[in-house]
Parts: C-alpha cells; sequence; structure tokens
C-alpha cells in the first residue's frame, strides 16, 4: 500500500503522461516480486498460466460485451456527450493510436489488475470475499486524484461550483470501487487475471476510441469542400 500510495502521488504530481507506462510496468514488476516474496504463488495472484486458457474464453466474451456497450453508447446523443468529455485532450493520430493499443491496456489496465486483483488480494490472504473488498477499496482510492483532475479538465467543468466537482470525483471513485468488484469476481471466476484484464483493457480503450469518433464531426456537418 505504501508503494501504491507514493507511486500514485509521484505519477499525479510530478510526472504525469511522462514515463507513465514505463512507470507503471516497473512498479507492476515491483509488486510482483513483493508478492512472491510475501510467500504468494502465482495462483493466488492469478498469473498461473494454466489457467490462460479460461481467462481468454471468459475475458475475451466480456471484452466483445464491452465493445457493444460503447457502439450503443455512440447510438445515443446523451451517452455521446459523456464520451466526448471524458478525455478533453486527444492529440494527434499517433496520440490517439498509441493509446489505445499501448497506454490503457498496458499502462492503466495491466498495472491495476496485476496490483488490485492479483498482488494485493493475495498479500492480503484469509476470507477471499474480504480481501477483495479491501482491494476494491484501494482501488476507489486510486482513482481520486485522476478522477478530480478529469472533473477540472471537462469542458465548462470550471464554471461548476466546487462542491458539485467534488461530488463528482467520489461518485467516479466509488464507481471505479464498484467496477473492481466485479473484476475481482471475473478474476475469482476465470482464476486467471486475464480475463479481468481483458475486461478492462477493452473497456479503456474502446471508450476512449469512442470518445474520439464522438468528437468528429458527422458527414452533413463538415465544411464544404470545393472542386
Amino acid at each position: 500500500m505504501g508503494i501504491l500510495t507514493a507511486h500514485n502521488l509521484i505519477q499525479n504530481f510530478l510526472l504525469y503522461e511522462k514515463g507513465y507506462v514505463a512507470g507503471n510496468l516497473a512498479v507492476t514488476a515491483m509488486l510482483t516480486t513483493i508478492g512472491r516474496g510475501s510467500g504468494a504463488s502465482w495462483d493466488e495472484m492469478g498469473l498461473r498460466p494454466q489457467e490462460w486458457g479460461n481467462g481468454l474464453k471468459i475475458g475475451g466474451v466480456s471484452a466483445a460485451a464491452a465493445t457493444a456497450g460503447a457502439v450503443a453508447a455512440m447510438a445515443h446523443p446523451r451517452t455521446r456527450d459523456l464520451l466526448m468529455d471524458e478525455h478533453p485532450h486527444l492529440g494527434g493520430h499517433g496520440a490517439v493510436v498509441w493509446r489505445a493499443l499501448t497506454r490503457f491496456p498496458i499502462g492503466t489496465a495491466l498495472f491495476e489488475e496485476v496490483a488490485f486483483r492479483g498482488v494485493l488480494p493475495a498479500v492480503i490472504g484469509g476470507d477471499t470475499g474480504r480481501a477483495d473488498a479491501l482491494s476494491s477499496v484501494a482501488f476507489a482510492a486510486w482513482h481520486l486524484i485522476p478522477t478530480a483532475r478529469l472533473q477540472r479538465g471537462v469542458s465548462g467543468s470550471r464554471a461548476r461550483p466546487a462542491h458539485h466537482q467534488a461530488t463528482g470525483t467520489i461518485l467516479g471513485a466509488v464507481a471505479a470501487g464498484v467496477a473492481g468488484l466485479g473484476l475481482s469476481w471475473i478474476r475469482r471466476r476465470t482464476g486467471s487475471l486475464l480475463a479481468p484484464w481483458l475486461v478492462h483493457a477493452t473497456v479503456n480503450s474502446t471508450a476512449f476510441l469512442a470518445g474520439v469518433a464522438a468528437r468528429r464531426p458527422s458527414p452533413r456537418h463538415r465544411p464544404h469542400q470545393g472542386s
């Protein structure tokens, strides 16, 4: 928990996007080493290769459902607007590809699944329900700072009262904790981190790509190009 807290503060207040993927991968390796050093087995951390087949099957189905959900969100104007606000600074095409294929699946999802659905519950040990609940609380706390930053970055949010932004931050963190419980259930159901990682990576990347698509003007609203 000390390493996770320090990393959260350093990443959010000092590094930001610089070294995001490399830093998270380094901490992932550190946490895995700590887990093994504390006596947790590969199976207890969800990293046993023999369980990957089951994780791939269930994770693939769940990931497909998440993709369908993102497509459905794009079809409704209200949820389409929410997707536009999720990532107010998109960058160029190269940045979009890097985020969708590297930052979110590797830098974010892989790190968070190993940390919060793998090592932390295994180190806590004991009753799996208690371990998963505590790791989900930690997962919610992990999202407080980035959610607060997102609240400030959303278009028009600077004009909103501070208590509205605080409420949005808390609700966002709670939603992350609830999602963490769901990912923990998938991890226990399959015995592998592969399944929750597939779901987590797919949700992050498809939501991001849906946000990119939502910001593009539809053909009928694009300026007419003369011949």
